[in-house]
């Protein structure tokens, strides 16, 4: 295949006869996972500083000519859809600063084998591109939301853009988009907003997933910051709200609750406290071309090399089989061999 980058123009794509013959491999690991899901983060730049993810002048930033381009990302795509991915998240940094990520998304919707393709959002530049990007065939948003105070939102962003999101959301779902609220907590910064959130998620309908705070792309984690899905769910209780758990997918990292006598459904990701390294089903690729097989694993795989020294597609889906094939154990493995640490990896470079 040769291609050519040019982001605001219209993709050129030509096959030199290297694609896959015959059937297809699959990806699955020596704990026989096999993956269904790519993250793509598409930058790792962002329009907000988050405390816990990219501090201010905290954080390297990649040369525009590190960064893939949108036709070496859906020359990629396609290959991951041909090992059995089936859905995309594009992610950052915020995807949404990239130029023309629409001409992106519309050719990664018309890939053979991708059922779904989503975007997580900071939600700051939504509103003016949500018309484009539902004509383009995104379906999906998560919305990353930590507080829903103005003044707290400006302290943890570093931008006063509460208003905006909110706005965002609202767009978002008259738009038609499935909508997703995702709120890390950090002990002593958010977690006496849990069940404001709980309460929002009833009354506005947003679904919303509490995340455990994890050590990645800070170095402010510790364990006693994190709050556990226990110890949430002890204060939702107490609060008066009680939660019915919903049937949940076993690869689905957000354990899923109704709310009794009232409307919202609140998740719980809580990969501390409960790892679920077993059933991952995700892969992730970063805004500079490293191939991570778990969110914790030291990004040393690199297909942006590969892509850009002539490597054939088949070539490269073997690269990408023989590095899941060692994809590592997972959280549980740093835990069990006391391995955790703080700044494991950084967060505007692999997405969520």
């Amino acid at each position: 295949m040769r291609f050519f980058c040019s982001e605001r123009g219209v993709f050129n794509l030509q096959f030199d006869g290297d694609v896959f013959c015959g059937d297809s491999p699959k990806l699955i690991d020596n704990l026989n996972r096999t993956p269904r899901k790519l993250r793509i983060s598409i930058t790792d730049r962002c329009n907000m500083h988050c405390v816990y993810c990219m501090p201010k002048d905290a954080i390297p930033l990649c040369s525009k000519s590190e960064i893939l381009c949108y036709e070496e990302i859906q020359r990629l795509a396609a290959i991951f859809a041909r090992l059995g991915v089936e859905k995309i998240r594009l992610t950052g940094g915020e995807p949404l600063i990239r130029p023309a990520v629409e001409k992106l998304i519309s050719v990664l919707s018309k890939i053979d084998g991708i059922k779904t393709l989503g975007m997580t959002t900071n939600g700051l530049l939504f509103s003016e591109r949500a018309v484009q990007l539902k004509a383009a065939g995104l379906q999906s948003i998560n919305v990353s939301l930590d507080t829903l105070k103005s003044g707290r939102f400006k302290s943890i962003t570093r931008i006063d853009g509460l208003s905006r999101v909110l706005s965002s959301l609202q767009t978002a779902r008259d738009e038609g988009f499935e909508v997703k609220i995702n709120t890390v907590i950090i002990r002593g910064q958010n977690d006496d907003e849990i069940v404001d959130f709980a309460k929002f998620a009833s009354t506005e309908g947003y679904p919303i997933r509490f995340i455990e705070f994890m050590p990645l792309g800070s170095h402010i984690w510790n364990m006693s910051l994190v709050v556990t899905k226990e110890e949430m769910m002890q204060r939702l209780s107490q609060s008066g709200l009680k939660l019915l758990p919903l049937n949940n997918s076993l690869s689905d990292p957000a354990r899923l609750y109704s709310i009794k006598d009232r409307d919202g459904i609140i998740g719980f990701i809580p990969s501390m406290s409960e790892p679920f390294c077993g059933t991952c089903d995700r892969l992730r690729l970063t805004s500079n071309g490293k191939f991570l097989t778990c969110l914790f694993e030291s990004p040393r795989n690199d297909i942006r090399k590969l892509l850009r020294t002539g490597k054939s597609d088949a070539k490269i889906a073997e690269y990408i089989i023989a590095c899941y094939k060692k994809k590592p154990q997972g959280l549980i493995g740093l835990l069990e061999h006391k391995n955790l640490r703080s700044g494991l990896n950084l967060m505007n470079t692999i997405g969520g």
